[in-house]
This record gives structure tokens, sequence and C-alpha cells, in this order.
């Protein structure tokens, strides 16, 4: 039996009752819908975001002419970035709702189910569409976005004023040290105000490190290396404070009255090497610039580190072009039991539906980060929750 056959067999719902005229009626109504979201919602990003930032677009350009050609670049490289992360799932959930609200508003869904066809049957074309979305947002994700990460990069440091991060963290498992780094410039490959402390203190000797600079070294053979400039080390060794009870306690010369060590010690030094496996790419790679990694790109770093916020990096870009099918399994069967022909209120419902499945979404995969959960279940908990919820829905659906 073929695979068609055992769907006619198992799923009647979805075979019944063909009519392509019907079917293609409302895959074009979807596609004309989804066409005008789409551009409303990508231009109500545009004008927010170029209220925002109007002042450093003037600043980097001298007249209306360039100031026009920067605009339309730097939205040419942003918009598909943002469709893939936001806009993409939310078009798609609200051209589905605003569809199925129209044919209401219109008195054609009843007819069309007088007829036979069952509200499963209804939405085959919408999922489909949804599904050609999702292979759409893949494609764009792995295949285009990866080309203008040079590009994103110019037009991010012009929007800035300069190509720089602040407030950056690395923890190196392998070392067992966390990085604080107050200033990293890109083009320099140079950080300021670095604060390098032990991640496990008091089970051996420990130091914290602090320096003014820290530059990347790159000889002709071999790896790498982080050279810290005018800075200086605090040397800590576990004792015995208390019976039972090991602690650190900062040391330099045994004195007899203190046993375990002195009070206090500042070693200064001029230059050192970092020992780390952080490397300036691993700074440089951003939040904002991860949508620019391929899906191997994603597999080969969380491979090659131990660090838990790649591995759910990677499982959540698994599962992220599946946002725009689940996100219409949520959204039809709720304008259905509303039954509602109201726009604004499909856009509301829309709208909070977004909102609830991202959150807990974030909030899975946040979990899964910090280690609390296996990185692969936290990214793949929320869209499985909200699946089960779609697919109860569904079942009770009319057929």
């Amino acid at each position: 039996m073929s695979i068609f056959q055992k769907i006619k067999t198992n799923c009647p719902e979805l075979t019944g009752r063909f009519s392509p005229t019907l079917d293609l009626y409302i895959l074009r109504m979807f596609l004309a819908v989804y066409a005008v979201n789409l551009f409303s919602f990508c231009l109500i990003f545009v004008l927010i975001d170029l209220v925002e930032n109007l002042d450093n677009f003037n600043r980097q350009t001298g007249s209306p002419g360039e100031l026009f050609q920067f605009v339309l670049r730097y939205y040419s490289i942003n918009l598909p970035i943002v469709f893939c992360q936001v806009l993409g799932p939310i078009v798609c959930l609200t051209s589905g709702i605003f569809t199925l609200t129209l044919l209401q508003r219109s008195n054609e869904l009843i007819p069309i189910l007088a007829n036979g066809r069952s509200y499963r049957r209804l939405f085959v074309p919408v999922l489909f569409a949804a599904c050609l979305v999702s292979v759409g947002t893949y494609l764009v994700q792995d295949y285009w976005l990866p080309g203008t990460r040079e590009a994103f990069r110019e037009m991010a440091s012009k929007r800035k004023g300069r190509l720089e991060s602040r407030d950056l963290k690395y923890e190196d498992t392998q070392k067992g040290i966390l990085i604080l780094i107050k200033r990293y410039l890109i083009n320099e490959k140079r950080a300021e105000g670095v604060l390098v402390l032990p991640t496990n203190p008091g089970k051996g000797p420990d130091s914290v490190i602090s320096a003014r600079q820290m530059e990347w070294v790159q000889p002709s053979q071999g790896r790498g290396y982080w050279l810290m400039k005018r800075g200086w080390i605090s040397l800590y060794e576990p004792f015995e404070f208390q019976a039972g009870s090991q602690r650190s306690r900062l040391v330099t010369v045994p004195q007899p009255e203190v046993e375990g060590g002195a009070d206090r010690l500042s070693e200064s030094f001029i230059e050192q090497a970092l020992e780390t496996v952080l490397s300036p790419e691993d700074l440089e790679v951003r939040e904002a610039e991860v949508a620019h990694m391929r899906l191997a790109d994603l597999r080969r770093k969380m491979r090659d580190t131990d660090d838990r916020s790649w591995r759910s990096k990677y499982y959540s870009r698994l599962f992220h072009p599946a946002h725009n099918v689940l996100l219409l399994l949520l959204g039809l069967p709720v304008i259905v039991y509303f039954g509602t022909s109201n726009v604004f209120l499909g856009a509301f419902l829309s709208a909070c539906l977004g909102t609830v499945y991202f959150v807990i979404g974030a909030f899975c995969q946040q979990l899964g980060a910090q280690g609390i959960l296996p990185a692969a279940i936290g990214s793949a908990l929320g869209p499985l929750l909200f699946f089960a919820l779609s697919v109860t829905w569904w079942r009770d659906l009319r057929s």
C-alpha cells in the first residue's frame, strides 16, 4: 500500500471532497494576505527602527541621496534576519487567522462546511503554504544570511559609529576560568578592562587576574594566544579556616602568626600570556551575529566547545523553521472556537498566542543553556508542549 493510500484510509477527512478550485482559492487568499502582512510588518519595523537611528544615519552620510542609499542597504541586510528570527512565524500566524476570518466575514465558510468539507480538510492548503514558508525560512537562514555577515558588521558599526562590543563574558570550562571584558575592539582584536576569575575557588591554588588590555597575538605557525598587558595577579590557596570548612585566602609569604599564609598579595606584570581556549571569533560572535551562522557551523561550534549555550543555539535552530506550522496549528482552532469575523480580535489573539509561544519557548531554552535541563530537551520542550496542545484542539474540530 502506497503512502497516499494509507493517508486516504487512515485520514479520510484530508482526502475527501477534493476540489482543486477551492483549494487553489484558499491558497491564493492566504498567499495574498501573507504578502500584505509581510509588507505591513516590515514597514512598521523599518519606521520604528528608522526613527530610533535616524540621527546616527545622518552622521554617516553627507546628502539626502547618500542617506537614502545607506538606509536602503542597511534594511536590505537586516530585514532577512528579522524575518527569520521573529517576523516569519508571526506573519504566518496572522495570515492564517486573517484568511479564516475573511472567509467567515464574507459568509463563505458556512457553504463550504455545508458542502461536506471539514475544518481539518479546509486548512490543508493553509498548512501546505506554511510548510513552504518553513522551507523558505530554512533556505534564507542557512544559505542567504551567512553571505551577508561582513556587510552586517559594516552596517552595524556605522550605525553605532564604532566597531566594538561591550560587557562581554566567556566561561572557559576547560581551564576553569571566567573572563569578563569591559570593551572589545573587533578590528584591532584588542580588549580593555579584563578580569579573569576562577570558577571553582577553594579546590586548589587559584588566581584572580586583572589587566588594562589584552591583545590577540597570531604567530606565523601554530595557534594564537592572548597577551595581557599592564595588570596584576592576586594568588589564593585553600586553607582550613574552621574545622571541616575549606576556603580560599589571599597569600604571599608565610607568617608564623597566621597559619596558612599571609593576608594579601598583588603581583604586577607588564605582559603575560593567558592560558585559555577563548578565540577572537568567540568574542565577535554576538547574539545578533549567530543568525549568520549555518547549521553546520553551529554544530561544529557545539562540538568544539563545552559551552552549553552553543548546544542550546544549535538545537533551537533545528526547531526554528517549524514555528510557522506550529503557530498555525495553534491559531486556527482558536479562531474556530471563538467563531469571530472581527479582524482586530483575530490580530489580538494572534499576538497573544505568538507572545506566549515565544516566551515559554525562550524560557525552556534558557533552562537548557544554564544546564538545568539537557540542551536538546530545553530547546524542544516548548514546541512539543504547544504541539501537544494543538493536536488536542484539532482532534475536537469538526471532521
